[in-house]
């Protein structure tokens, strides 16, 4: 009786082994993907294009700057900018604040002062205290 298990179990251990053996060198066989000189060359081709960061300096990589104006253009844009006093040649106008445009007459703003004067403000904002 114990030859007979031994016989069986030889037997099922040599068929499993075989079964394993089929199915790993049915793997070996199925494509693995790309290959380590497929990933290099593919590497160099981005590096070439510029489309790999090394470093800080470049990261995030940007699209290159494709401008939608003549130089024509820009030039027109630019005469404008100066005649309206927006372009700063140093640090003393910097920002640019527009030049102050009133929408109420003096008379209007005498009265205004006026009322104040006869009214003043409780918490004084408009004293400057």
């Amino acid at each position: 009786m114990k030859s007979r298990q031994v016989i069986i179990a030889l037997v099922l251990a040599a068929t499993g082994s075989l079964a394993l053996a089929q199915d790993v060198s049915a793997q070996s066989t199925q494509p693995q993907g790309k290959t380590r000189a497929q990933v290099i060359e593919e590497l160099k081709q981005a590096r070439a294009a510029g489309l790999v960061s090394s470093g800080d300096y470049d990261y995030p990589k940007l699209a290159p700057f494709v401008s939608t104006k003549t130089r024509a253009q820009v030039i027109d844009e630019l005469k404008q900018a100066q005649a309206r006093g927006e372009v700063n040649v140093g640090d003393a106008n910097y920002p640019y604040t527009p030049e102050f445009v009133s929408t109420r007459t003096r008379a209007e703003v005498q009265a205004e002062q006026e009322r104040y004067a006869n009214n003043p403000d409780p918490q004084g904002l408009y004293r400057g205290y």
